[in-house]
């Protein structure tokens, strides 16, 4: 980091380029330079990458991205803001795979203190020099945090850890449990457990809940969290305090606003999860309601037809009905213009004139790729169409359109 000057014109090349094309940038020839040019070409890149991800740190023009590598693993702001939400206010946090330091930022906004342990030297360097600027509070160390907790000398009582393990699996193949990540958050709870009562877990969405909760019978807290509907996360509350909790907490979590502003939350024991008797309709009603994608990953679709008073179409449908508009349903709801069942000449009939429409599946023979081909139909629009099958096993479409 020594031999990088982040000098006004290191700045101002950045600014002047920002618009540029990164790849033909890299290939000009450029007059020489008292900074790293290779390094300033890398922060214009990787502003283009998080002008929406990261709508705060893009406003910042003297912010430094490490790489694009840790630019792309960053915490996204909305989400970054939910953890400091969940965090709260304490004292002290230590963050074990601190890389950008976003979470630690927000986190930082509360706690009174935020230990953060990177082990990339360069990506420690620039998070260094990022939070000695923007947080006061924050102690970013350049090292390994499992031999950092290890050490009596230099470790010390936290309130908190927060640890955002890596997955092992290089061909990105499903993985199962915390075992399967780096570092392997099951051998380390008893070190962890030494210097904090709680442990805050950010894991894969491809995780098994239902095994996490087996291999660590202390968490107290799961968050199943989207962003624009798209399932970004699992976060685990570990209590260490009172090591068992017989019926943890889950919540799903969907924010809509990059700001993280905006925000759909179910909150319910697990155990409502697994026990609530499913409904499902025998005839369709007004509205179609589509839960939000934390709520699929949860697999909580019988307590949330149980909550809003609506009724599954199917069992493995996903897709839900009812008479009456629940404006407050964590997820899309559509007013229905018509269901009728899956034949082509039909369907197309009642399509007569329409070229574009928004289409979609659940539970269907066809992809919506297919279907779309099928209908000769492209993406766009104000209406929708969903193929899906009725507790009954008939294929039909449903036309629609928003209704709230």
């Amino acid at each position: 980091m020594d031999k990088m000057n982040f000098g006004d014109d290191f700045f101002s090349f950045i600014a002047s380029h920002e618009s540029d094309d990164v790849a033909r940038l890299r290939l000009k020839r450029h007059n020489a330079a008292s900074f790293d040019m290779d390094f300033a070409i890398t922060q214009i890149e990787c502003r283009k990458r998080i002008r929406r991800k990261l709508p705060e740190i893009f406003a910042d023009h003297r912010f430094i991205f490490p790489s694009v590598l840790a630019t792309e693993q960053a915490t996204c702001e909305a989400i970054a803001k939910y953890h400091a939400d969940i965090v709260g206010c304490v004292e002290s946090v230590l963050d074990m795979t601190a890389g950008m330091c976003i979470d630690d930022y927000y986190i930082a906004a509360r706690a009174g203190k935020v230990v953060s342990v990177e082990m990339n030297e360069t990506t420690a360097a620039v998070s260094r020099y990022n939070m000695s600027r923007l947080r006061g509070n924050i102690e970013v160390i350049h090292g390994n945090s499992i031999d950092y907790i290890s050490n009596p000398a230099s470790a010390r009582r936290f309130d908190a850890v927060f640890i955002d393990p890596a997955r092992r699996a290089a061909n990105q193949s499903r993985v199962y449990g915390l075992a399967d990540c780096e570092p392997d958050v099951l051998s380390l709870l008893p070190a962890i457990s030494a210097v904090a009562p709680v442990l805050y877990v950010k894991a894969s969405p491809m995780l098994d809940v239902t095994q996490v909760l087996r291999d660590v019978p202390a968490v107290s807290d799961v968050w199943v969290m989207s962003l624009r509907n798209e399932c970004k996360e699992l976060l685990f509350k570990v209590d260490f305090v009172h090591n068992a909790v017989a019926d943890p907490m889950l919540h799903c979590v969907n924010i809509t606003a990059d700001d993280g502003s905006q925000r759909e939350e179910m909150s319910l024991p697990y155990s409502a999860v697994r026990a609530a008797v499913p409904r499902y309709a025998s005839v369709f009603g007004r509205y179609i309601y589509e839960p939000n994608a934390s709520i699929m990953k949860a697999g909580a679709f019988a307590a949330l037809a149980s909550q809003y008073c609506v009724e599954k179409i199917a069992p493995h449908s996903h897709l839900f009905t009812a008479g009456s508009l629940h404006s407050d349903f964590p997820g899309r709801i559509f007013e229905v213009e018509s269901v009728m069942p899956f034949k082509e000449k039909t369907v197309k009939a009642a399509l007569k004139g329409v070229s574009r429409i928004n289409v979609s599946v659940r539970n269907f023979k066809l992809s919506a790729q297919q279907l779309k081909s099928r209908l000769k139909l492209s993406d766009g629009g104000d209406s929708y169409l969903f193929g899906t099958t009725t507790d009954n096993g008939d294929m039909v479409v449903i036309l629609c359109h928003k209704a709230v």
